[in-house]
């Protein structure tokens, strides 16, 4: 008895014992966690938004805002009364400085640009027409040509041919008809085939022209 009950108080020792082990592990593991999840996570700084449509507006009613006060500033400027001096003439006659001669203008010889097109276009037009001068003359000479050779072609067959006269007929030995030896030709009444509706109309009709005789 007094050995089970040493054995029981050893093992109820030993599973106390763990039971602390392991409880103190899983605080230990997270503590641990715990510290590290706080060094993870960190607090989250907030930065203003810088937006192109900000900044444009921005120069824009900065640039509105100068050109209102330049405005202003003119406007302020006009508003300025400035008194006019008086006349020279009203105290002492006014002796206008004769201005200094000018120097007189010579003339310049233009080039017009028109008159140089046209002396170019006359001589352009001149070149044409001695060209078409000259293809007329060619044209006319060679058709003088041509008839030359044909007037000597002519005069060559002219030379080398022979006149040949016809044989005279023999008077002694007429011709005389002869009857021809082929049968004489059979006229035939043709029959042509004539549709019973078609040989109806034509009596009819037949009928019709002799009444009306």
């Amino acid at each position: 008895m007094d050995s089970n009950d040493e054995r029981l108080s050893i093992g109820s020792r030993t599973s106390g014992a763990g039971r602390r082990s392991r409880r103190n592990s899983t605080d230990s593991s997270s503590r641990a966690s715990g510290r590290s999840w706080n060094k993870k996570l960190k607090v989250t700084s907030q930065h203003p938004f810088k937006l192109r449509t900000e900044q444009r507006g921005r120069v824009k009613e900065e640039g509105f805002i100068k050109k209102v006060q330049e405005m202003i500033a003119e406007e302020e400027k006009l508003r300025i009364p400035i008194a006019q001096g008086l006349p020279w003439t009203t105290e002492e006659p006014q002796c206008l400085v004769k201005p200094p001669p000018k120097e007189r203008t010579e003339p310049i010889d233009l080039v017009l640009h028109s008159d140089v097109r046209a002396v170019e276009r006359a001589g352009f037009d001149q070149h044409i027409a001695e060209r078409l001068t000259a293809i007329e003359q060619m044209r006319l000479e060679r058709e003088r040509q041509q008839r030359l050779e044909e007037e000597e072609e002519i005069k060559r067959l002219r030379r080398e041919l022979v006149p040949k006269a016809q044989p005279m007929p023999y008077f002694d030995r007429p011709f005389i008809p002869r009857r021809s030896a082929k049968p004489r030709t059979i006229p035939k009444e043709p029959r042509f085939h004539i549709h019973p509706h078609h040989k109806s109309c034509v009596t009819t009709s037949r009928d019709s022209k002799a009444m009306r005789g």
